[in-house]
C-alpha cells in the first residue's frame, strides 16, 4: 500500500506526457494542478537525462511540487493478450501465467516484463501485460533525472478502466478519447479482461466516429455473450456531442454514455493546458496512488519477474549435489512403496468421482455420433466466404452490404467504403487469389448526395476444390 500523501501521475505517450498532481482529501482526492509537457524536438526517451532535466524544469515552472509519482504507459507500447485459465486456476494464477510466459516468451523473456490483472467472471480467465524492459528503464532514469521516486508503472488505460464504476452484473467497454488517439478495455465486474489501441482520433464528431466505428464492431462482434447487460462508457476528451453520442449508440448497438471524473478531479481551465492531454489517465493513477492503492498492473513490481538464482561457488556446488544424492538415496527405499500406494489410492477416487463426468461424455459421443452423417458435407460457399474475408482490411475502411452466391459459385458482392482507393485495394487482393476467377468491378459510384461513402458492386467466380 502507498502512503496517502500528494502523487503525481504522469500518462506517457509517444509525443507528450500528460501530469496531473492529486492531493489526498477525505478518503478521495483534490486535483492540484495539471499541464501537458512537450519535449523537447532534439529530446527523445532514449536521452533520459536530458528529458529528465527538462521535465523538472517543466514541473517547477508550473508549480507542481510533489516529489512522488505513478507512469502510465499507452497502449502502443504494450502487448496484451487474454488467457484463459483452467478451473480453480485462480488460485495459482502466478504458476500458470509463468508456464504461459515461458512457452510463448522464451526468446524475449530477458527483454520483456511482465504483469496480470485476474479478471471477473464463471470462467477463470487473466489479462497478460508485457511491456519492453528497455522502456521501462528509460522511464525510471528519466524520473530520477527529474528528481522523482517512482512509486509504480503501469498501463494508462487499465488505471482508467478501475477507476469506472461497474456493476457486477454487467459488462463494460470502456473508451478513451483523446488528442493521443483512442483506447479500449473491457472489465467485468472489476476485473479488467481486454486492452485495445485503437486507430487514431483525429478530432470530434463524424470523422472520428466513422474513424473508430469499424473496429469497435469488430472488437464487439468478437465478445462472448449475447451482449445484453454490455454497455459503452466513454472518457471523452476531444468534446463529443451529444448527437454523436447518439449516433455511436445507434451503430454500435449498445447504450452509451460519457463519464466524467469526479468533481475536484477534473482539470479546470486555469490548471489544464490548452493543449489536449490523457488528463483523466493520469488523474485516476494518482487518485489510487493518494489513497493508497497499488494499480491492478504494476510492471515495476511484477508478480510474474523470475526468481533471481543464488550463485554458488563450484566446490559448494558439489557439496550441495553430493548432500542431495546422499538425502535421495537414503529416502528412496522408504518412499517407493508409500508412493505407489498413495498414488493408486488417488487413481482409485478419481475414477470415482469422475464417473458421472464419464457417463454423460458417453451419452453426448453417442448423440454426435448418431447425428453425424447428417453434417458431414460442408456448403462450398463457406470456404467462399472466407476468400473474401481475407481479401477485406481490418480496418474497417469497407464493409458488405449484400452477398449474393448462386449454385455454380457465381458471386455477386455490393457494399460501401470509405474512399475509392480501399475498393481498389480490395478488388487487386480479388484478382490474386488463385481460388477466385473472372474478378471484375460491376459499378462504383458516390453513394447519396453527401459523398461521403462510396457504393460498389463487384462479380467472380469462386473454384471449388475437386
Amino acid at each position: 500500500m502507498f502512503q496517502r500523501r500528494k502523487v503525481l501521475g504522469l500518462a506517457v505517450t509517444p509525443d507528450a506526457i500528460t501530469a496531473v498532481e492529486v492531493v489526498p482529501v477525505n478518503g478521495g482526492g483534490r486535483l492540484a494542478r495539471s499541464a501537458v509537457f512537450r519535449p523537447p524536438d532534439a529530446v527523445g526517451l532514449d536521452q533520459t537525462v536530458d528529458l529528465g532535466k527538462a521535465l523538472k524544469q517543466f514541473l517547477h515552472d508550473n508549480g507542481f511540487s510533489a516529489s512522488r509519482c505513478v507512469i502510465g504507459i499507452d497502449a502502443s507500447r504494450l502487448t496484451a493478450r487474454e488467457k484463459t485459465l483452467p478451473p480453480k486456476g485462480r488460485s495459482s494464477a502466478v504458476e500458470i501465467l509463468s508456464l504461459m510466459v515461458e512457452r510463448e516468451f522464451a526468446s524475449g523473456r530477458k527483454d520483456l516484463v511482465f504483469d496480470f490483472s485476474l479478471a471477473a467472471g464463471e470462467t477463470p480467465s487473466a489479462l497478460l501485460v508485457a511491456a519492453p524492459r528497455q522502456v521501462l528503464d528509460q522511464l525510471n532514469a528519466m524520473a530520477a533525472a527529474a528528481g522523482l521516486s517512482v512509486l509504480a508503472i503501469t498501463s494508462s488505460m487499465t488505471a482508467l478502466a478501475a477507476v469506472t464504476d461497474c456493476p457486477a452484473d454487467r459488462e463494460q467497454l470502456v473508451l478513451h478519447l483523446s488528442a493521443h488517439g483512442a483506447e479500449l478495455a473491457l472489465q467485468t465486474g472489476g476485473g479488467i479482461a481486454m486492452v485495445r489501441r485503437l486507430g487514431p482520433a483525429t478530432g470530434a464528431g463524424a470523422g472520428t466516429l466513422v474513424d473508430l466505428v469499424g473496429q469497435l464492431r469488430r472488437v464487439v462482434a468478437l465478445l462472448p455473450g449475447g451482449g445484453a447487460n454490455r454497455e459503452l462508457v466513454v472518457w471523452d476528451e476531444l468534446g463529443l456531442g451529444s448527437a454523436d453520442v447518439e449516433r455511436l449508440s445507434a451503430m454500435l448497438e449498445l447504450p452509451v454514455s460519457t463519464f466524467q471524473m469526479p468533481e475536484g478531479l477534473a482539470p479546470s481551465p486555469e490548471t489544464r493546458s490548452a493543449e489536449a492531454g490523457q488528463h483523466a489517465p493520469a488523474a485516476a493513477m494518482a487518485l489510487e496512488a493518494a489513497r493508497g492503492n497499488a494499480p491492478i498492473i504494476d510492471l515495476l513490481h511484477s508478480r510474474l519477474t523470475p526468481r533471481k538464482r543464488l550463485g554458488m561457488g563450484r566446490r559448494s556446488a558439489w557439496a550441495a549435489a553430493v548432500a542431495a544424492a546422499l538425502i535421495v538415496a537414503a529416502a528412496a527405499y522408504g518412499v517407493d512403496w508409500r508412493r505407489d500406494y498413495v498414488e493408486a489410492a488417488s487413481l482409485k477416487q478419481r475414477a470415482e468421482n469422475m464417473k458421472a463426468d464419464v457417463n454423460e461424455a458417453r451419452d453426448v459421443n453417442d448423440k454426435v455420433t448418431f447425428a453425424g452423417p447428417w453434417y458431414d458435407g460442408r456448403p462450398s460457399y463457406l470456404d467462399c466466404i472466407r476468400e473474401v474475408t481475407r481479401a477485406f482490411p481490418d480496418e474497417g475502411t469497407i464493409w458488405t452490404t449484400s452477398m449474393a452466391i448462386q449454385e455454380d459459385m457465381k458471386v455477386v458482392l455490393s457494399g460501401k467504403a470509405v474512399s475509392e482507393s480501399v475498393v481498389l485495394d480490395v478488388l487487386d487482393r480479388l484478382k490474386k487469389n488463385s481460388r477466385l476467377s473472372y474478378v471484375q468491378s460491376l459499378y462504383l459510384r458516390q453513394a447519396g448526395r453527401s459523398g461521403r461513402e462510396i457504393a460498389f458492386a463487384l462479380s467472380f467466380q469462386y473454384v471449388r476444390n475437386e
